[in-house]
C-alpha cells in the first residue's frame, strides 16, 4: 500500500464516510490530493462526499485580505523602495537578480518569524550592546563569531556594512508600501495570518498530510489549530532514516515530538499495521546504479527501461523522475510507441523552449537588426526569424522570402521589399514597428506575433508548444502592463520612478524568461508518471527511474546566496545550506522507501567544473548498506562505437559518366579543385553541392576581402584609362589619383556596396563597423601600394579589366574526341614594355601571402603535392589565361591582333614596393655548367612553354573524364581540415 492509501484508510475509520465534508485536508503541494481522493473512493468502495483539499499556501492566502502579486511586480516595488532608501542609481536589470535575493531574505525572515530590527542590528553598535537577553546561547555564539570578524574592516566589508545598514529600513518601508496596496509577498502574508487570532477556520478538522520542514509560521498555525482541537497530522517517513541523526529524518523527528502522528501505534486505527507503514527499507529492494556518458544517453534509456520486465504496463505505479528538468524535452520523445498514457507534471524551463529563441530573434531584429536608415534590415537578423521552426505558423511566405533573399544575397533587404507580398503577418513582423529608437511597441508587438503563432499552431497537438506560447505571451503582457514609455528610447514604470534603456529592457526580459517554467497539466492518476523531484512528495511508486542523479542536481541549487551571512542566518534560525540539504535528503529517501524496483542513473562525463559525480545521497546509501550490498552497478553504453574513417575512391558509374559527358566547360578553379582533391571536384562539379553562404554582411572573410580589392581596382583603372580603355595611364595620371583620395575612396566604397553589402544602388551609404573600417583602411593602403608600383612602370595601357576569356581544347577519351571550353576571368590585361618589347601582361592580383618556392618546370605545376608550398594553382590559372590569349584564335582576334608576347604575372600586393619586385612568373632552370645551383628565369612570353603546358593540361583533362580512373581522395589530410565536404568523407 502507498502512504496515501494508509491515510485514506485511517481517515475513513476515524471520521466515517458521511462526515468528510467538514474536513479540510492540507498538503504541501496540489499533486497529492488527486491520489488521496482516489484512495478514499477505493477504500469506501462507493461514492462519497469528498473532503476539501487545499495546499498550505492557499490555506494562508484564504485567511488574509492581502494579495500576492507576481514576482515582476514585487521586484519593481522593492526596487523603488531601494532607490528611496539608498539614493542608488543602480539600473533595474542589475538590481533584478539581487532584488530576488533580497526578497528571498525578507521572505525567509517572515516565515521564520525572526525579529528584523534585531537581526539587522547596526554593526558599529554591536560592541556597545549590553542587552543580550533576547538571544539564545546558539544565537549569541554565532553573532559574536560574525561581528568579531568585522572589527577590522576591509573595503569589501565596509560595502557590506553599508548595505547591511539599509536592509532594515528597506524591509520596513517595503512592507508598508505593499500593505498600502493591499499586497504582500508570501512570507509577509504568512506571518500576518499566524500572528493574529485565528478566525474563520470553520472546518471541523484540518488534516495536515506529508509535511517535512516546517517554517515557524507553519508551526505556530499548527499549534494554534491543535490547541483548538482542529488539527490532525499524518507524517510520511521510514524508521530507516528516523534515528541516528540521519539528515533525511531530521525534521520528521522534530515534528513527531510536537505534533502527534495519526498513524502511530497509539493513534492509528486497528486495521492498519504500523510496521508496514514505516519499515519499508527492511523489505528487499532491487536497486541499480547506472553510469552514462551523457544526458541524451540517459533519455534514450527510458525506452529500454520501460520495456524491461514490462514496467510500461504498470501505468501510474511507474515513475520517471528528472533531477534535471532540462532533460524533459528529450525524455518526452523516448517513450515506447505503444505507451499512450503519460502524465507530465514537471515544469520545463521557458528559456529552453523554441518560443524563447523566436522572441529573442524578434527583439534582436528591432534592437540590433535595423540598418542606420531604418528602412533596411540586416539579413542575418531577418534570417533568424524566417528560418525559425515556428515561422511556418506565422506565414507560409517565410520560406519563399528566405529563399529569394539568400539566392540574391540581399544582405540589407528593405522593409518595402520584405512586405511586398501583402501578407499581413509578414507585414506585422517587418513593418509592425516604425523605428529602432521607438521601443514603446516592442512588447505588444511581440505579443501580437505570439498570438499569430498560437493561431497558426492550433492543429499541432504538442502540449509543450502551446503551453510555452501561452506562458511567453502572459509574461509579455504582464511586463507590458507594468511598463510605459516616457520618451525616446527609455522605458519607465507606471509610477515614473524607473528609467530603463533598450539594452536593459532586453536583459530584464532575459532574466524574467530564465526564471519562468512551463507547467504541464494532466490527470495524475492515469499512466506512467514523468515528474521532477519536488512533485514526488507524498507519492509512492513500485518502479522508479531517477535520471541525472548527479551531485549538483540532487541536491539542487544548494548555495548560501543571501545578504544575511551564514552565521547570522544560523543564529536566527533562518534557512541555511544544512536545511536545504536535509530537505533534499528527505525527498531522496522518501522516494525510495516504498519502491521495490529502483534505478538511479547519473552522468559520469567530467569537465572542468568537476561534474560527473553521482549524488552524495547515492554514495551515502551505498555506505549505509555496507558498501555495495544489494546494489547492482552498471554502465550504460551509448550504442555508438568509435570508428576510423577511410575515404574510398568513387568509381565513375554510368550515372556519373553521363554527367561528365554533359560537361563542356571548365574553369581554372575547377581544374585546381581536382588537383587538390578528386573528391572535392566530384562533390562540387558532379554532385553540384555548394557551401552554405553566410548571411552576415558584417564579416569580411579572405575571399570577400580579395573580391573588394579586385572590384575597387577595376573601378580605379577604368577611370584612369577612360572610355573603352582608350587612354594611356601615365605617371602623372596616377600621381593625380593618389593626391585626390576622393576618387579612390568612392571606388572603394562602391566595391564594398557590391561585394560585401550586395547593394548596387550607389545612393546606399555604407555604415562601417569597427572591423570593417579596419579592413577598409588596409584595402586603401593596398590600392595605394598598387598605384605606386604601377607609377614606377608607367606608361601602361589597359586592354581589359575583369573580363572573361576562353580557350578551346580537344581531348581524347577512349578514342573519342571531346572538345572543352576552358573559361575564366582575367583581373587585368595590360600592355607594357618588357626588355624593350611591347608585351601583353596577364595580371592576377593576390592579396594573400606569396609562395615560399617556385615550380621547377611545367610538370611541377600539375603536381598535386605542390599546391600549398608553390601556389601551383595560381600558376595554372595565370598560365591558362596567358595561353588562351596567345594561342586561342578568338582571343587573338579581340585583344592580341599584333601577336605580341603574352606574359603571365601574379601581383602579390604584400610584396609590391620591395626592392626589384617583378610579378612576372618564373620557373627554375639548371646550371648550364652542370653545377648544383639553379636560377629563375621569367616567362616573358608564354609561347616559350606553351607546348609543354598544353600537353600537361591535356593529360590532366583526359584523366578527369576517363571512365576508368576513379575520383580518389587526397593523400594530404591537412587539406581535409578546411574542406567543406569533410563530413561527407566521414572526417
Amino acid at each position: 500500500m502507498t502512504f496515501l492509501q494508509y491515510v485514506a484508510k485511517d481517515i475513513l475509520a476515524k471520521h466515517g464516510e458521511q462526515n468528510l465534508s467538514d474536513i479540510a485536508i492540507v498538503f504541501p503541494n496540489k499533486r497529492a490530493s488527486l491520489f488521496l481522493n482516489e484512495a478514499l473512493y477505493e477504500e469506501a468502495k462507493q461514492p462519497l462526499w469528498s473532503p476539501t483539499y487545499i495546499t498550505i499556501s492557499d490555506l494562508f492566502r484564504n485567511h488574509s485580505d492581502l494579495k500576492i502579486p507576481d514576482q515582476i511586480s514585487l521586484i519593481f516595488r522593492l526596487y523603488n523602495v531601494y532607490q528611496q532608501k539608498t539614493g542608488s542609481a543602480e539600473s533595474l536589470d542589475h538590481f533584478y537578480s539581487w532584488g530576488q535575493l533580497m526578497l528571498s531574505d525578507f521572505d525567509d525572515i517572515d516565515k521564520n518569524m525572526a525579529e528584523a530590527d534585531k537581526l539587522f542590528i547596526d554593526i558599529d553598535a554591536w560592541q556597545n550592546m549590553k542587552d543580550f537577553t533576547f538571544l539564545t546561547e546558539e544565537q549569541r555564539k554565532s553573532l559574536e563569531e560574525f561581528f568579531g570578524a568585522m572589527i577590522d574592516r576591509t573595503e569589501l566589508q565596509q560595502k557590506f556594512s553599508d548595505i547591511w545598514k539599509n536592509l532594515g529600513p528597506i524591509y520596513h518601508a517595503y512592507r508598508e508600501e505593499l500593505r498600502s496596496r493591499g499586497e504582500a509577498y508570501e512570507g509577509m502574508l504568512y506571518r500576518e495570518v499566524s500572528e493574529k487570532e485565528l478566525n474563520n477556520f470553520h472546518y471541523k478538522k484540518y488534516i495536515f498530510v506529508g509535511f517535512n520542514l516546517l517554517q515557524k509560521v507553519e508551526q505556530k498555525l499548527f499549534v494554534q489549530l491543535m490547541d483548538m482541537d482542529k488539527a490532525e497530522f499524518y507524517w510520511d517517513y521510514d524508521e530507516y532514516y528516523l534515528g541516528n541523526k540521519h539528515e533525511a529524518g531530521r525534521y520528521i523527528a522534530e515534528n513527531l515530538k510536537r505534533f502527534p502522528n495519526e498513524l502511530s501505534v497509539e493513534r492509528a486505527s486497528k486495521s492498519i499495521d504500523v510496521d508496514k507503514v514505516y519499515r519499508n527499507f527492511k523489505e528487499e529492494k532491487q536497486i541499480t546504479y547506472i553510469s552514462a556518458r551523457s544526458e541524451n544517453v540517459q533519455a534514450r534509456y527510458i525506452n529500454n527501461w520501460l520495456e524491461e520486465n514490462e514496467r510500461k504496463k504498470d501505468g501510474r505505479k511507474t515513475a520517471i523522475v528528472l533531477s534535471d528538468e532540462q532533460l524533459l524535452q528529450s525524455a518526452i520523445h523516448c517513450f515506447p510507441q505503444d505507451v499512450t498514457a503519460v502524465n507530465i507534471t514537471t515544469g520545463y524551463p521557458l528559456s529552453a523552449s523554441p518560443i524563447c529563441s523566436l522572441v529573442s530573434a524578434l527583439v534582436d531584429l528591432q534592437l540590433k537588426g535595423r540598418a542606420d536608415d531604418d528602412l533596411h534590415y540586416r539579413l542575418k537578423y531577418v534570417n533568424r526569424i524566417l528560418t525559425h521552426p515556428y515561422a511556418k505558423y506565422i506565414s507560409d511566405n517565410c520560406k519563399l522570402i528566405y529563399d529569394d533573399l539568400n539566392t540574391h544575397k540581399q544582405y540589407y533587404p528593405s522593409i518595402e521589399y520584405l512586405t511586398s507580398s501583402k501578407d499581413e503577418n509578414i507585414k506585422l513582423i517587418f513593418d509592425g514597428m516604425q523605428a529602432s529608437n521607438d521601443i514603446i511597441a516592442i512588447l505588444p508587438w511581440v505579443s501580437k506575433i505570439l498570438q499569430q503563432v498560437g493561431l497558426g499552431a492550433q492543429e499541432n497537438e504538442d502540449a509543450l508548444l502551446h503551453e510555452s506560447i501561452f506562458r511567453m505571451y502572459t509574461l509579455m503582457q504582464r511586463l507590458d502592463d507594468i511598463m510605459v514609455v516616457k520618451k525616446g528610447d527609455h522605458i519607465q514604470d507606471v509610477e515614473n520612478k524607473e528609467v530603463v534603456s533598450t539594452i536593459i529592457l532586453q536583459r530584464l526580459l532575459n532574466q524574467l524568461i530564465d526564471s519562468t517554467s512551463v507547467p504541464f497539466h494532466g490527470e495524475p492518476a492515469i499512466g506512467i508518471q514523468l515528474m521532477g523531484v519536488l512533485e514526488t512528495r507524498n507519492l509512492d511508486f513500485e518502479h522508479i527511474l531517477l535520471l541525472s542523479c548527479n551531485e549538483g542536481n540532487l541536491p539542487k541549487g544548494i548555495n548560501d546566496a543571501s545578504f544575511i551571512p551564514h552565521v547570522i542566518r544560523k543564529g536566527y534560525e533562518l534557512t541555511t545550506i544544512e536545511n536545504k540539504i536535509a530537505i533534499y535528503a528527505y525527498y531522496f529517501y522518501s522516494l525510495l522507501q516504498r519502491a521495490n524496483d529502483i534505478t538511479l542513473v547519473y552522468n559520469n562525463a567530467t569537465d572542468d567544473s568537476g561534474q560527473g559525480e553521482m549524488s552524495r545521497f547515492m554514495l551515502q546509501y551505498m555506505v549505509e548498506n555496507k558498501g555495495y550490498q544489494n546494489i547492482i552497478r552498471k554502465t550504460l553504453l551509448s550504442g555508438q562505437t568509435v570508428t576510423t574513417t577511410t575515404q574510398h575512391p568513387i568509381e565513375k558509374s554510368e550515372a556519373i559518366q553521363n554527367i561528365l559527358d554533359k560537361i563542356t566547360t571548365l574553369s581554372p578553379t575547377a581544374i585546381s579543385r581536382y588537383l587538390r582533391c578528386n573528391l572535392q571536384f566530384f562533390y562540387y562539379s558532379i554532385c553540384n553541392l555548394r557551401e552554405n553562404s553566410t548571411d552576415d554582411a558584417e564579416e569580411i572573410d579572405n575571399p570577400t576581402f580579395g573580391n573588394i580589392f579586385h572590384k575597387a581596382a577595376q573601378y580605379i583603372y577604368k577611370q584612369l584609362s577612360g572610355s573603352k580603355y582608350s587612354n594611356i595611364i601615365t605617371k602623372e595620371k596616377i600621381e593625380a589619383c593618389l593626391k585626390d583620395s576622393s576618387m579612390l575612396s568612392e571606388c572603394l566604397d562602391q566595391a564594398f556596396r557590391e561585394e560585401l553589402f550586395n547593394v548596387k544602388d550607389s545612393r546606399f551609404v555604407p555604415k562601417y563597423n569597427g572591423l570593417q573600417l579596419l579592413n577598409r583602411k588596409v584595402l586603401k593602403a593596398y590600392l595605394t601600394r598598387l598605384l605606386r608600383y604601377d607609377q614606377l612602370n608607367a606608361p601602361l595601357k589597359i586592354i581589359a579589366l575583369e573580363e572573361d576569356f576562353s580557350a578551346k581544347m580537344a581531348i581524347n577519351i577512349n578514342g573519342k574526341e571531346k572538345e572543352l571550353t576552358l573559361r575564366g576571368q582575367v583581373d587585368r590585361l595590360d600592355q607594357v614594355m618588357v626588355d624593350e618589347k611591347e608585351t601583353i601582361r596577364v595580371v592576377d592580383y593576390k592579396t594573400g601571402s606569396p609562395s615560399k618556392s617556385t615550380p621547377s618546370n611545367i610538370e611541377d605545376i600539375f603536381n598535386p603535392q605542390n599546391i600549398e608550398d608553390k601556389h601551383t594553382d595560381y600558376y595554372l590559372q595565370a598560365f591558362l589565361y596567358a595561353y588562351s590569349i596567345r594561342r586561342d584564335p578568338e582571343s587573338q582576334a579581340s585583344v592580341n591582333r599584333q601577336n605580341l608576347p603574352v606574359s603571365p604575372a601574379l601581383l602579390f600586393i604584400r610584396k609590391v614596393g620591395t626592392e626589384d619586385y617583378n610579378p612576372t612568373l618564373t620557373l627554375k632552370t639548371d646550371d648550364p655548367n652542370g653545377g648544383k645551383t639553379t636560377k629563375l628565369y621569367p616567362i616573358n612570353d608564354i609561347e616559350e612553354v606553351a607546348d609543354d603546358f598544353c600537353m600537361e593540361l591535356r593529360k590532366l583533362l583526359e584523366k578527369i573524364f576517363d571512365p576508368s580512373i576513379p575520383f580518389s581522395p587526397t593523400d594530404n589530410k591537412k587539406r581535409c581540415e578546411y574542406c567543406p565536404y569533410a563530413n561527407l568523407c566521414g572526417i
